[in-house]
């Protein structure tokens, strides 16, 4: 960069050296014919120059791994069961996927970070029209009997309660029946 630099300063001065001389009354009566061309390179050739000296491109920002985006943004057995959900009283809720507690509760006191509400729900009912968060549903699979996923789990259905938000819990192997669901979803909202 310092080398580029180095450059425009050169050529900024040989340009201002071609317009000093076009501006020199001996110039002008050996060279009258090459005058103006002499006078409009050199400004030209300085007005580059300086535009190259002070212009900073934006800096580009660094990553320090690749991304990709997702083919998916849930499993075909998360799909099949959020299409269940979306048929639950359509007129009267909508049904978000992949909602992160941060998006449904606010932290009220200060004692550390908000890293526990970057966890992620499966589903939120929210009433259609104003939007408010009525219900979390998670759908668990086998991953969810897991040491850390149950203490994952026990940590978000603890934020839940204390937020007076209410959690419904599924499992991928248990009854999926549409009244099984819809009973346990509206008794969950309607509380």
């Amino acid at each position: 960069m310092k080398f580029r630099k180095g450059i425009y300063i050169v050529f900024f001065f040989v340009g201002l050296t071609l317009f000093t001389f076009s501006l020199m009354p001996f110039f002008r009566n050996f060279h009258d014919d090459t005058f103006w061309i002499m006078t409009i390179v050199s400004v030209i050739l300085m007005v580059f120059c300086v535009f190259a000296l002070l212009y900073k491109p934006k800096d580009k920002i660094k990553l320090n791994a690749k991304y990709e985006r997702k083919r998916v943004m849930l499993s075909r057995p998360e799909y099949n069961f959020l299409q269940l959900l979306r048929e639950i009283s359509p007129s009267k809720y909508e049904v978000v996927p992949q909602v992160a507690l941060t998006n449904v509760i606010d932290k009220k006191t200060n004692t550390s970070y908000r890293n526990e509400l970057f966890r992620v729900c499966d589903y939120c009912f929210v009433d259609r029209d104003t939007f408010e968060p009525l219900l979390l549903v998670e759908l668990n699979d086998r991953s969810h009997l897991r040491e850390d996923r149950q203490m994952r789990d026990a940590k978000v259905a603890a934020i839940c309660a204390d937020a007076k938000l209410p959690l419904v819990t599924f499992w991928q192997d248990g009854d999926l029946s549409f009244q099984t669901v819809k009973r346990a979803v509206l008794k969950a909202i309607l509380k």
